[in-house]
């Protein structure tokens, strides 16, 4: 049961069933008896009614003291009544009871009452009086038996509780059919989910003939289908750009190695291969970082460590430790900040030193790099402004994305993994802000947009 929707809901919906056909039938017996009951009694008062008017008639005294035959035989037979006449004395005058039956004499005029006779079979009694021939007063009990309406009673429950148990097993088995035709989809979307498979992820379950109430179920599956097939081919993409990335200092390292080792060197041609090996190592150990960072910013439980900063010290900062390389390059760093930003210190300075990286390496000698921050409605936005080589409009939207070159000559150099982009869009993403990009004529601004929290 456990294991099986279609019998819980099956059984549930018999027992449902159930439960409202005894109800009704419960209901309708105790409206049935109510009514047979009600109806015995007018007949019984009916009865009394009858003797009384027959001991009205003229000449009643006379027969019933003469003749109580007569009496006896006009009202005996009759639908189990037993009839009892008294005088004022409490002497019996007349006592129709084949079967010596004994029941209570209640006061005149009362309602009828119950009583059991032998076996426990059910009867009403009443009383009532008359003056036969307008003489004495007597006292009159009728009773009254009913073993054809106990037996009566006892097949109409049999019926009742026959009836309910035909409906519970007609809800059954209607319930298992209307769910096995109900489940269908269901069981189209197991076989669906069966048939995935990290080659086939693009496939999407079909909601034409599905009810309205599993759609939104069949929409969150291929919305989750859609994500898994566009994770995969990231992943797929990725993996075949960390193998390209690897290759080539891996590569590097091995060739070097190998023609040192192709004959004798001097001391001064070993250390320049040494010198270079390191470079080569130092560039795959950065990007091993890097994508160890990217991994971890990736799990949801990362939450940065966020805190108000001065603008103008964390521009102090970067400048100070990227003059250097602007000298060297030929380019002026300029920075213009203020105000304080809500972010992570660390991560912050990490993905302002990528943009700066990024801007001095590709900014044309003799131009200036501008740091700069502003406010808008939603928070601060700290921008990295380069001049250098446009970039075309196609690649703009992938300049985020892991490995992507959009020229090969922009990336090349022992400084550059093809990760920096991406890491500064993961860090915005763990504030809740986000990385842009604005193209201009002569000019590249890189965004970063920080909320408020």
């Amino acid at each position: 049961m456990k294991g099986s929707l279609t019998l819980r809901v099956a059984l549930s919906f018999v027992l449902i069933v159930a439960l409202s056909a005894a109800g009704l039938g419960l209901y309708l017996y105790r409206s049935f008896v109510g009514e047979i009951v009600r109806r015995d009694d007018i007949a019984l008062l009916g009865k009394l009614r009858q003797v009384q008017q027959l001991l009205g008639s003229p000449g009643a005294q006379v027969l019933l003291q003469e003749r109580p035959q007569y009496f006896r035989d006009t009202m005996s037979g009759q639908e189990n009544s037993l009839v009892r006449i008294t005088d004022a004395h409490g002497r019996l005058m007349l006592d129709i009871n084949p079967l010596r039956e004994r029941y209570p004499v209640p006061s005149p005029g009362a309602a009828p009452s119950a009583w059991s006779g032998r076996g426990g079979v059910p009867g009403q009694v009443v009383s009532g009086t008359a003056r036969p021939g307008g003489g004495r007063q007597v006292q009159i009990t009728v009773a009254r038996l009913y073993l054809d309406r106990t037996a009566m009673f006892a097949r109409y429950r049999s019926r009742i509780v026959l009836a309910c148990a035909l409906a519970a097993a007609l809800a059954g088995l209607l319930a298992t059919l209307m769910l096995i035709r109900g489940l269908r989809p269901l069981h189209a979307i197991a076989r669906h989910a069966a048939l995935v498979r990290p080659g086939r992820l693009d496939s999407q379950i079909d909601s034409a003939g599905a009810p309205s109430e599993l759609r939104p179920l069949i929409g969150s599956l291929n919305a989750m289908l859609a994500r898994l097939h566009d994770g995969y081919t990231r992943l797929s993409g990725f993996s075949a750009d960390l193998a390209h990335e690897f290759r080539t200092p891996v590569n590097n390292l091995l060739v070097q190695t190998q023609v040192a080792l192709g004959q004798g060197r001097s001391p001064e041609e070993y250390e320049e291969l040494l010198v270079s090996n390191v470079e080569e190592l130092e560039r795959l150990s950065r990007m091993v970082d890097s994508m160890l960072f990217l991994a971890r910013a990736q799990q949801e439980d990362v939450v940065p460590l966020r805190e108000l900063l001065a603008v103008e010290e964390e521009f102090s900062r970067m400048h100070a430790f990227f003059e250097g390389m602007a000298e060297e390059r030929g380019v002026q760093l300029h920075c213009a900040g203020a105000g304080t930003v809500l972010a992570d210190a660390q991560l912050l300075r990490r993905a302002l030193a990528n943009l700066l990286s990024n801007a001095l390496r590709h900014a044309h000698p003799g131009t200036v790099v501008e740091l700069a921050s502003a406010d808008y409605a939603g928070g601060t936005e700290l921008t990295v402004t380069n001049t250098g080589d446009p970039v075309e409009a196609q690649h703009l939207p992938h300049l985020f994305e892991r490995f992507y070159r959009a020229d090969a000559a922009r990336s090349a150099g022992a400084g550059s993994t093809g990760l920096g982009l991406a890491i500064v869009h993961a860090i915005m993403q763990l504030h809740g802000g986000r990385a842009e990009v604005r193209p201009a004529a002569a000019t590249i601004t890189f965004a970063l947009r920080f909320p408020l929290g």
